[in-house]
């Protein structure tokens, strides 16, 4: 018995607005802050993986930020990560698993990895075994 399971070639599509109107002379909004979807869980997630605080208001096109950041931010603001839901391990070693996949060299999400599911397992957050 084989069981399918959600893949690239499963994934939901997400509905898109518009795309940004240019005003007179030429110029299109910055588009939306997907850091403003970020939890407070998630906040206290990504400082705690990588030492970096990113509060409300973070303007990520003025402040440099990691990539780990960043791919929690997305799957926040597109849903990939619906709200109330919490970031687990299988979230984050599929994430990395992706990235290890498509990335030639080196992996941007592992070096975060390690803090992250350690934050996890101090919160209560450790089901899955990763090293089994």
């Amino acid at each position: 018995m084989s069981v399918s399971g959600v893949g690239p070639a499963h994934r939901p599509h997400l509905a898109t607005g518009p795309a940004p109107q240019a005003d007179a002379a030429g110029r299109t909004p910055q588009g939306r802050n997907d850091f403003a979807a970020l939890t407070d869980t998630d906040r206290a997630l990504i400082e705690y993986a990588t030492g970096q605080k990113i509060g409300l208001g973070f303007d990520p096109h003025t402040q440099a930020t990691s990539i780990f950041a960043v791919t929690i931010a997305a799957d926040r603001a597109t849903g990939r990560l619906s709200p109330g839901q919490k970031i687990t391990v299988a979230y984050l070693t599929d994430r990395n698993r992706q990235y290890e996949q498509t990335t030639t060299g080196v992996n941007p999400f592992a070096p975060y990895l390690a803090k992250a599911l350690e934050y996890l397992n101090r919160h209560g957050r450790h089901t899955v075994d990763v090293n089994a």
